[in-house]
C-alpha cells in the first residue's frame, strides 16, 4: 500500500513541476511581431534596461562604441507608431542603407514611422536634446522563420 502511495505522489509532482510556469525565463522577442519588437525597444529604453534592449536590436548594435545615454534619459515614450506604406522607403534601405550590406529581401523588411517624445535630464548631454522626433525604423529577419529585429533607424 505505501508503494502506491509514494507512486501517486511522484506522479502528482510531476503533473505540479511540468505545469508550473518559469517567471524568470528570458524575453521571448522570437514571438513578437515587427511592430511589437519596435514598441519593446522603446519600453527597455525607457526602463534603461540595456539587455532587453539587445534583444530587440540586430548584432551590429551590440558594439562598444554605441552610445545609449541611459544616465541622462529621463523619459521616452511613442506618441504614433505606424507602418510606412511608401515603397520608396524601402528601396533606399535595399539599395543604398544597411540593407545592401547585409542581404535583406524586401519581404524580410517592415519599415515602421514612429512618433514619440524623449525627455532629458540635461539636454546638453547627447544622443538626442528633448523634444518630439519622427523617424523611420527598419525592421527585418533572416528569413520568415526568424525573429524580427530593428536594423536601423532615422530621419
Amino acid at each position: 500500500m505505501k508503494w502506491k502511495f509514494g507512486i501517486l505522489l511522484i506522479i502528482v509532482m510531476i503533473i505540479f513541476v511540468g505545469c508550473s510556469k518559469d517567471s524568470h525565463s528570458k524575453v521571448d522577442s522570437q514571438s513578437y511581431s515587427a511592430q511589437s519588437v519596435v514598441e519593446k525597444y522603446f519600453q527597455y529604453r525607457n526602463e534603461k534596461n540595456k539587455d532587453k534592449l539587445l534583444t530587440t536590436l540586430t548584432e551590429h548594435w551590440n558594439a562598444p562604441n554605441v552610445v545609449w545615454g541611459f544616465e541622462n534619459l529621463d523619459s521616452i515614450r511613442i506618441i504614433n507608431i505606424e507602418e510606412e506604406k511608401n515603397e520608396k522607403v524601402k528601396k533606399l534601405y535595399l539599395s543604398t542603407g544597411r540593407g545592401s550590406i547585409n542581404g535583406t529581401k524586401e519581404n524580410n523588411l517592415k519599415v515602421y514611422k514612429v512618433k514619440y517624445v524623449v525627455k532629458n535630464k540635461n539636454d546638453s548631454v547627447g544622443p538626442q536634446e528633448s523634444g518630439t522626433y519622427e523617424w523611420w525604423y527598419f525592421v527585418i529577419r533572416k528569413d520568415e522563420s526568424s525573429p524580427w529585429r530593428i536594423d536601423d533607424f532615422g530621419v
